[in-house]
């Protein structure tokens, strides 16, 4: 074999090697990735929306992926997803309307219908009211005059199928992509719910992971009211007295009448809210009540050691905020209080602020079992002197049967 035709010979050999060492590398590189994309495929990303504030409360708006770490279970995860601009957001409002009082209803109605001029292009909300049914009153839309016109068109009613009306949102934002949150216009009470209970709700916003935040106008006051006039009027009754589901909002929030209206005016027990102090997270709530029938007055909570009215009330209210207050933080939202029209228009105000400044970040869980168990996550920021406020965690869904 001459010179030329040995070269060309280790020539192609070479060909076949380089050739055949591609065609393997280029398989295995293709395996491997398919067998990634399979993990992704059979896993969820979890996304954990994260509000950044400095001390004084401003939004911090100019950290990078490189800034968090995210844990779960006290293991860092590698993160997929990354999102710190301005975008739009997915929200659905749910109306506590189980209210007899028509100018508490229209109080309500005109503080949810200003939300609606918080839309901005690309926003979409949806409408849910509740009191002894659920209602949906419109689809996603960003539409505000259609959106104020549902909100307008809501009645009273009793009832507080509250667990219901919650699992009802969560539920319309399971599939629904990019920013989200369930803004819910209530006192956290709920009663009678059949289809949900406190614990499954809670389960299903950690698996759906949506900000829940709740503008919480407080009704303490009025149902103890309600519940010493008919104590006064039934002293011989042994019937027990029963909460209705009417939600009264505060007198400085419906009007210059600080008088519920179911309670009659002349001739029967007054009713008057004192001054005091409120303790937050506390269930027995503030001011003082006082009720006068006319021929004695009584001023609730005293000194004396609460009666059956003031423990039941205390066990229902008490049962109302620990379940808004899980909700809210598991999901990385907060609780507003709703004591003045002026109060509840800002903390709409804030709500859409946040959802337009919030990062949101995604990952893949290292353990991808579907086991149906709470996982804890924990974000971190790089930067110093920042709060963060994020969801605790999330519910892997477990497999279907």
């Amino acid at each position: 074999m001459n010179i030329i035709a040995r070269a060309a010979a280790i020539s192609s050999m070479v060909i076949l090697l380089v050739n055949g060492l591609s065609v393997s590398a280029f398989q295995d590189q293709k395996k491997k990735s398919d067998e990634q994309d399979t993990v992704r495929l059979n896993a969820t990303l979890v996304q954990v929306p994260a509000i950044i504030t400095d001390q004084s409360g401003k939004f911090v708006a100019d950290l990078a992926k490189t800034d968090f770490a995210i844990f779960e279970d006290g293991k860092r995860q590698e993160i997929s997803h990354f999102t710190a601009v301005k975008q739009p957001f997915n929200a659905v409002l749910v109306l506590d309307t189980s209210n007899s009082a028509q100018d508490r209803l229209r109080a309500i109605q005109n503080t949810a219908a200003t939300f609606t001029k918080q839309l901005a292009p690309g926003d979409r909300m949806m409408v849910i009211s509740f009191d002894n049914e659920v209602r949906q009153l419109t689809d996603f839309t960003g539409d505000a005059k259609e959106l104020e016109s549902a909100i307008r068109g809501t009645e009273s009613g009793f009832g507080k199928l509250l667990y219901e009306a919650v699992t009802r949102a969560l539920e319309q934002l399971r599939d629904v992509e990019g920013r989200r949150a369930v803004i819910l216009f209530s006192d956290g009470v709920d009663m009678r719910s059949i289809e949900a209970t406190a614990e499954s709700t809670t389960q299903l916003a950690e698996e759906v992971g949506a900000v829940i935040y709740l503008v919480r106008f407080d009704t303490r006051w009025w149902t103890e009211a309600e519940a010493r006039k008919h104590q006064s009027e039934q002293k011989r009754s042994k019937l027990p007295f029963d909460i209705d589901g009417r939600i009264p909002l505060p007198p400085d929030f419906g009007g210059p009448d600080p008088t519920p209206t179911e309670i009659p005016k002349p001739r029967s027990p007054q009713i008057e809210i004192g001054s005091g102090s409120t303790t937050v997270g506390s269930p027995r709530r503030q001011p003082p009540v006082t009720v006068n029938d006319g021929s004695q007055t009584i001023t609730f909570p005293s000194n004396e050691p609460p009666d059956p009215i003031t423990e039941n009330l205390d066990k229902l209210y008490g049962e109302a905020y620990t379940f808004m207050q899980t909700l809210t933080s598991r999901t990385g939202g907060r609780i507003f209080e709703a004591e003045t029209f002026e109060r509840t228009k800002s903390a709409f105000d804030a709500i859409a602020d946040e959802l337009r400044n919030q990062y949101v970040l995604g990952y893949y869980p290292a353990n991808n079992k579907r086991d149906g168990k709470f996982h804890k996550i924990k974000l971190e920021v790089a930067r110093k002197g920042v709060q963060v406020r994020a969801r605790t965690g999330y519910r892997a869904m477990g497999n279907k049967q």
